[in-house]
């Protein structure tokens, strides 16, 4: 998608996005996770989803959360899509927690790869540019600005790159999400070489593994290094493999954290038992040590995204 020069616009410094070469490692639950982090500490923040896949970690579609804007629908990424389309600032979803504002991702978002291929052979590299410019407006809002990357398509993780001062990686440690780190690197290069050349890495992390693996994450970290280059910061933060916990909290349009409020709470397996509760009523007692792990993690990838900005 890039191609010719084209008149650079500074991404906002305040700016990171979550990306990787793959789908299926948690960059759309960690992305959740930053943005409400920040806001939680009183930072107004905006969380862009830029992927086409049907997430909702906040429950903004399952449940409603957050005060609509007026007008045609944004959900389902088509919020996104018209900001794209036309040309026009960003209209995020307000307040979906306090001080966090939402673009929703979904469906819509896919179009956006017809529309880019389109515009390409008139704008040339400054096609990459479309997020940044209808980001620009509203930025100043924003004390923080996490973006969710697409990793099913070149052009639509450009789109995002390009609006982002840092970019932050995760992975599993399977070859595959390894491998999967390749294209990011090659969309990071191209991006910071032609269009964003203050893009910096702040640092890649493995994600749902078992924390006691300690030989096998070493191994890892060097297969990362290996791909994204060998000065690529590596996180110590990792977030262990809690499965069941993890899916409830997404099901029920929560984050970790607020799951794991409501564990005092929780119905037991004598409830369920007895016929007074459903499997789903039960909160499992792993949330507690998720929550704490995601707090660590989002911890450190602001850390670092100071460093690699300062």
């Amino acid at each position: 998608m890039l191609n010719d020069p084209v008149e650079l616009i500074d991404p906002p410094t305040n700016s990171v996005i979550v990306g990787t070469g793959k789908g299926g490692v948690g960059k759309s639950t960690i992305a959740a996770h930053l943005a409400a982090a920040s806001a939680a500490e009183g930072q107004r923040t905006l969380l862009i989803c830029v992927t086409s896949q049907d997430d909702d970690d906040l429950g903004i579609k399952r449940f409603g959360k957050g005060i609509h804007p007026d007008g045609p629908s944004v959900i389902n990424g088509q919020g996104l899509y018209r900001s794209v389309y036309e040309r026009i600032p960003l209209l995020p979803v307000r307040e979906v927690r306090p001080n966090l504002d939402v673009v929703p991702g979904g469906e819509a978002v896919g179009e956006l790869i017809q529309l880019l291929m389109h515009r390409m052979m008139t704008e040339g590299a400054g096609v990459a540019l479309a997020l940044a410019r209808s980001l620009a407006p509203i930025a100043g809002w924003y004390d923080q600005i996490v973006i969710d990357s697409a990793p099913e398509n070149d052009s639509l993780e450009q789109l995002a790159i390009a609006a982002a001062r840092v970019l932050v990686v995760p992975t599993r440690s399977d070859d595959s999400s390894i491998l999967g780190m390749e294209r990011i690197s090659r969309n990071f290069k191209m991006v910071r070489r032609q269009i964003n050349p203050d893009l910096r890495v702040g640092g890649a992390f493995l994600y749902a593994s078992n924390p006691t693996a300690t030989s096998m994450h070493a191994e890892v970290k060097e297969d990362i290094r290996g791909v994204l280059g060998s000065s690529t910061p590596i996180l110590s933060t990792v977030v262990g493999y809690r499965e069941k916990p993890a899916r409830n909290a997404r099901k029920k349009g929560l984050l970790f954290s607020e799951y794991a409020e409501l564990l005092p709470m929780s119905a037991r397996g004598y409830d369920v038992a007895a016929g007074r509760a459903k499997v789903a009523d039960v909160v499992p007692e792993a949330i507690v040590g998720l929550a704490d792990d995601m707090r660590a993690l989002t911890t450190e990838i602001y850390e670092h995204c100071r460093k690699a900005t300062a």
